[in-house]
C-alpha cells in the first residue's frame, strides 16, 4: 500500500498539476460544452423512456427553449455588425464586387433550397396518413399558474 501512496504522490507533482491547470484554462469552455452536450443527451434518452406527461415535457423543454430564443436573438445583430465592420474596412470597388457576389450566392442557395424542399415534399408526402380534424369545439388546454409564469419569461 505504501508504494501506491508514493506513486499517487509522484503523479500529482507540481508539474502535473500545472499542466492540468493550464489545460483547464485553455480548454475549459470546450470541455464543459462537451460535458453539457453528453449530459443533455443522456438525460434526454433517460427521460424519453419515462413517458412523461405533456405538462412535464413542457417544463423540461423550457430551459432549452430559452437558450434557442437567446441564440436567435443574438444572431441578427452579430451578423449585421460583423458585415458593417467588414464593409467599412474595404474600399468601394471591392465592397461593390463583394456585394454582387453575396447577392448571387444568396439567390443561388435560396433557389437550391427551394428545389430541395419541393423534391422532398414530392417524395415524402408530408401529412398523408393523418386524420383531418374538423372544426370541433374544444375547451383547449387548461392554463396553470406555472404556465403563466413561464410565458412571462418566454
Amino acid at each position: 500500500m505504501a508504494w501506491l501512496h508514493k506513486f499517487v504522490k509522484k503523479m500529482l507533482s507540481l508539474k502535473v498539476r500545472a499542466y492540468v491547470k493550464d489545460y483547464c484554462k485553455r480548454n475549459g469552455l470546450l470541455t464543459l460544452s462537451v460535458f453539457a452536450v453528453v449530459t443533455g443527451c443522456m438525460l434526454g434518452f433517460a427521460l424519453r423512456s419515462l413517458n412523461l406527461s405533456t405538462q412535464a415535457r413542457i417544463y423540461f423543454s423550457f430551459p432549452g427553449e430559452l437558450l434557442m430564443r437567446m441564440l436567435k436573438m443574438l444572431i441578427l445583430p452579430l451578423i449585421t455588425s460583423s458585415l458593417m465592420s467588414g464593409l467599412s474596412a474595404m474600399d468601394t470597388k471591392a465592397s461593390g464586387r463583394l456585394g454582387v457576389l453575396t447577392i448571387t450566392y444568396y439567390l443561388w442557395t435560396t433557389f437550391i433550397a427551394v428545389i430541395v424542399g419541393i423534391v422532398l415534399v414530392l417524395v415524402i408526402h408530408p401529412g398523408t396518413g393523418t386524420e383531418k380534424d374538423g372544426h370541433h369545439a374544444s375547451t383547449g388546454p387548461v392554463m396553470t399558474s406555472a404556465d403563466a409564469l413561464l410565458d412571462l419569461i418566454r
